[in-house]
């Protein structure tokens, strides 16, 4: 492919990509991935960690997982993560200078707020673009503009009185596989040999932290699931585990048993296999940013049960399962009848087949050239 003469160059920053696996840091590195050759845009990662080449660069950081940015996050009052956000800026500033972006997109407010307040000394006329995927705010008084991925979230924005010029709604993007899901029962066997998963009951999948502060709501998942009479089904809780995760592990073995559930953190490369070997995914989440996990899941064909809210109507539409989450006993009255519903080739491929259709690159890729674009044509 000839790529444009004059492409727009766009620096895309995440320090947390290469040290954290959270929905942002997957988002910067499949953004990267799979915008990185369209034509008409020059894209760079910056990044935390991992190999250097042509556009895609480390930048010194203290990560927010080293005791240096405990200590210094305790003496400034602020966590880790915030301090892995500031030193980040200086080893950034040469990079804006060299190269001269347009168009700076960030998911790190606090990487952000740096960026407006020293514009003028750093001295390039970059525009900010806030993705707007954990999310925060309204309002957004230190960005140029804000790249919100839900209808509900850019309407909460508007109806506080953002400017609708510098809201943008492009959902999150995810790469989708070629073909249609796996749907041999034996090979689903043979996924939960490899994964030490019981092959003789249905298996229940949440990916999200396994965190007591977390809102994934493992403790109301666990306790919806013990509440069906035995033989129960079998729950994977899938996540980063955090000091105090222990508290959700102990509640697991009291009231699923050592047989009835697993708790495991595991490289983002290998929860495929997971999504390969379950039956039904769930997550008690009452509010979501996005929600990435959903995509992948239906991306295997996975039936997705979740709380009913407007981002997950988003998000799944009506190849979701809903309920009342902030109800007790809503996962436990609805949940055998959806694990009696056969898996099915036709079903799952449909599932597939609605991802493709609203949330992969191909068709996303030029959205976001074009929110690029107009980021500059604005401020113009």
């Amino acid at each position: 492919m000839t790529r444009s003469p004059h492409p727009l160059r766009v620096f895309l920053v995440c320090t947390g990509v290469g040290i954290m696996n959270r929905g942002l840091e997957t988002f910067a590195r499949n953004c990267f991935d799979h915008l990185q050759d369209l034509d008409g845009l020059d894209l760079h990662l910056f990044k935390g960690a991992g190999e250097d080449s042509e556009r895609e660069h480390c930048l010194w950081t203290i990560p927010r997982t080293s005791p240096l940015a405990e200590r210094i996050g305790r003496g400034i009052r602020r966590n880790g993560y915030v301090v892995e956000q500031l030193s980040s800026v200086l080893p950034l500033v040469p990079w804006i200078r060299r190269l001269r972006p347009q168009v700076i997109f960030y998911s790190d407010s606090n990487l952000g707020f740096q960026l407006y307040y020293w514009r003028k000394w750093i001295g390039v006329p970059y525009h900010l673009l806030f993705s707007n995927g954990a999310p925060i705010g309204p309002n957004f008084p230190r960005t140029d503009f804000v790249h919100q991925v839900t209808p509900y979230f850019r309407d909460l924005a508007l109806g506080a009185g953002e400017p609708q010029q510098r809201q943008f709604m492009v959902p999150y993007g995810i790469d989708v596989p070629l073909g249609e899901p796996s749907y041999d029962p034996h090979q689903r066997q043979e996924r939960r040999k490899k994964l030490h998963l019981p092959g003789d009951r249905p298996i229940v999948l949440s990916v999200g932290a396994i965190d007591p502060q977390s809102h994934k709501r493992m403790d109301y998942l666990i306790n919806e699931i013990a509440q069906l009479p035995e033989p129960r089904p079998f729950l994977v809780l899938l996540g980063h585990m955090p000091p105090g995760s222990e508290i959700h592990i102990q509640q697991a073995q009291e009231q699923l048993g050592e047989t009835g559930f697993t708790a495991r953190s595991v490289p983002s490369d290998q929860v495929l296999d997971y999504y390969q070997a379950a039956d039904l995914f769930a997550l008690a989440s009452l509010q979501e940013g996005f929600g990435r996990v959903y995509l992948e899941a239906l991306s295997q064909g996975l039936p997705c049960f979740v709380h009913d809210h407007p981002v997950m109507r988003y998000v799944l539409g009506d190849q979701g399962y809903y309920g009342d989450f902030s109800q007790p006993g809503a996962i436990a009255q609805q949940l055998p009848e959806l694990l009696r519903q056969p898996l099915s080739p036709e079903t799952m491929a449909q599932r597939r087949q609605s991802i493709r259709d609203r949330f992969s690159w191909p068709v996303l890729g030029p959205k976001y050239l074009e929110m690029f674009q107009a980021c500059c044509q604005l401020n113009s």
